[in-house]
């Protein structure tokens, strides 16, 4: 089995207000990469048609999307090879 290049525990999600997001951490074998999904992004998961959500709905929704959010996560992480953290999530992330 390949090992990921990024690995997440469920249940580490913090509300990060000065960003309007939730922020999250992943491991590496080099070390912790900090993450942060925007409440715009979450909101987006939860319904498309909602403009913004409050940070406590904020952190409801990424309990309950948590295992997308990491997926999601991942694949970002990979795809901008590492970049510079914290590597944002937006709504254009989320977007099916």
């Amino acid at each position: 089995m390949v090992k990921s290049s990024v690995r997440f525990e469920r249940g580490d999600g913090y509300w990060v207000a000065e960003r309007d997001s939730i922020g999250f951490t992943g491991t590496t074998d080099f070390g912790p990469v900090e993450f942060l999904i925007t409440s715009e992004a979450l909101a987006e998961m939860l319904n498309p048609e909602l403009e913004g959500i409050d940070p406590e709905t904020a952190t409801e929704v990424f309990i309950e999307f948590e295992s997308d959010v990491h997926r999601i996560a991942q694949r970002e992480f990979v795809k901008r090879l590492g970049g510079e953290p914290p590597i944002l999530l937006t709504t254009s992330d989320v977007a099916l």
